[in-house]
This record gives structure tokens, sequence and C-alpha cells, in this order.
């Protein structure tokens, strides 16, 4: 799936329409009827300012709570050294991107009906590496 951004030519002088980043539908998942793909978490994970903390590799999972009615997203992103690493810059970068992609799920974040939570673990420990076959970098965990 992808988005025509426009048809008009470009400064520089191309004449190509440009797009959006394609997604594949598999790797969608909705909350609350928002569309949201691995490819916005990349963009959160893949700041620059984020890269001299994190190795690049990550995994999401949502769960839901029925009893409140809320989503949870536990982003769990590998640190070089988790000690030193920034963790309120790499959040801080991560929700911008995040919420500057998709506006909407900014709306239900502030509202307190999405709550995202962040793991910083060190080289190797994350749950990918345990399953066998391609990694899912977005996992919905809700029943």
């Amino acid at each position: 799936m992808t988005e025509v951004i426009t048809r008009e030519t470009c400064p520089c002088g191309r004449t190509h329409m440009r797009i959006k980043n394609p997604r594949r539908e598999a790797e969608t998942i909705l909350i609350r009827d928002i569309p949201i793909n691995r490819v916005d978490i990349e963009r959160g994970v893949f700041q620059r300012e984020n890269m001299a903390y994190l190795s690049g590799e990550y995994e999401a999972f949502v769960y839901s709570d029925e009893d409140s009615g809320t989503v949870a997203m536990r982003v769990s992103l590998e640190c070089h050294d988790p000690d030193t690493c920034d963790k309120n810059l790499v959040e801080e970068h991560f929700l911008s991107a995040l919420f500057e992609q998709n506006p909407s799920l900014g709306r239900i974040y502030s509202d307190g009906t999405l709550e995202i939570l962040f793991t910083f673990s060190p080289d190797g420990n994350l749950e990918l590496y345990r399953l066998k076959g391609p990694p899912k970098r977005l996992v919905d965990r809700r029943n």
C-alpha cells in the first residue's frame, strides 16, 4: 500500500510522482481504528539522534486492558550500552517522529487511550532472537 503525495514536477526537474513509503498490509494493525505499520515504528526508531545509542534492532508489542479500555504498546529497543543510553532523548525523538507521521495516534496517546511503554535492553536480549523464523517487528497480542 502507498499513497501519492503529489504528481507535480519536482524543483529539481524530475517528473516522477512522489509517494509515501510503501507498506505491507500484512504488517499493519489497528489501534482504535487507526492503522499503524512496522514502517511507522521504524520511523521512530531510526531517528539520527537515536542511532548514537541504539543498535537498530527493535520490536513492538500491542496489548489491551479490557477493564480500563486502554491499549498499551511496548516498544523494546536494543541499546549499545543501556547504562549510558539517553533514554529520555530516544523516547522523545521516537514519539515526535511517530506522531508527526500519524497525528491520530498522538491524539489517542494524549487522551490516555493509548499508552506507549519503552524497554531498553542490551545487545542480543530482545525476544526476536529466541524465536525461529524471520522476526516480526510489530506483534498484536490482544485477544
